[in-house]
């Protein structure tokens, strides 16, 4: 029963388990280390859920499989069922290139799923490769574009603010002058810039006297 439930999970990435739930294949990611120049291959794992569903495919594979009628196959996998469930504290029962069922100290039935060896999925070198050139696409709000039409419309809109800095410098020019012209033709102002405020002289006081 344990090679044909393996099979049947391999062809389908679910197993359904009466009374004890479903054994799934959880696909992961590659993951890529840059630094490192190399990308770790995707390692897939089988995971118990407590959720179980539909067995009525799998009766029919065991049956098939089996060469069984469809009532002895229901009665076979269910017996394999209600056996991993009576296993004692701490026993358990080998799932072919799998992994193992077992009770924990607690009474729960638990699934452990073996460990790939690393040098079945070695890491393989890969080095990252710009293409500043290269066009993908890309959304920008609520509107598809493309990674070359945004280049190239940054670059026009950086070049039409260079192309306009002598306007800016012009304003700020002819407010300098407007400013200077306003401040010379005030009243109280001439072309003669500093204190115009005469000075008086002092008394000198006489603390000598001139002999005869």
């Amino acid at each position: 029963m344990e090679e044909l439930i393996a099979l049947y999970l391999f062809k389908h990435k679910k197993c359904p388990l009466p009374e004890i739930g479903t054994l799934h294949v959880i696909e992961s990611n590659a993951v890529a280390w840059y630094a490192e120049k190399k990308i770790e291959a995707p390692v897939p794992s089988v995971k118990l859920s407590g959720q179980v569903t539909e067995t009525e495919d799998l009766i029919s594979f065991i049956s098939n499989r089996k060469d069984i009628s469809r009532e002895e196959a229901m009665v076979s996998l269910t017996e394999y069922c209600t056996a991993l469930q009576n296993m004692d504290a701490f026993g358990e029962t080998k799932l072919a290139q799998l992994g193992k069922f077992y009770v924990n100290a607690d009474g729960n039935l638990i699934f452990k799923p073996i460990e790939l060896p690393a040098a079945l999925v070695p890491p393989v070198y890969a080095e990252r490769v710009l293409h500043p050139m290269a066009s993908h696409t890309l959304v920008v709000g609520d509107k598809e574009t493309t990674s070359a039409d945004m280049t190239a419309y940054y670059a026009d809109s950086e070049d039409t603010t260079k192309s306009k800095w002598w306007i800016f410098a012009l304003v700020f020019a002819a407010t300098a002058i407007t400013a200077i012209v306003l401040f010379l033709n005030e009243k109280n102002h001439s072309t003669t810039f500093g204190n115009k405020s005469q000075i008086q002289p002092t008394l000198t006081t006489i603390t000598y006297r001139v002999a005869e």
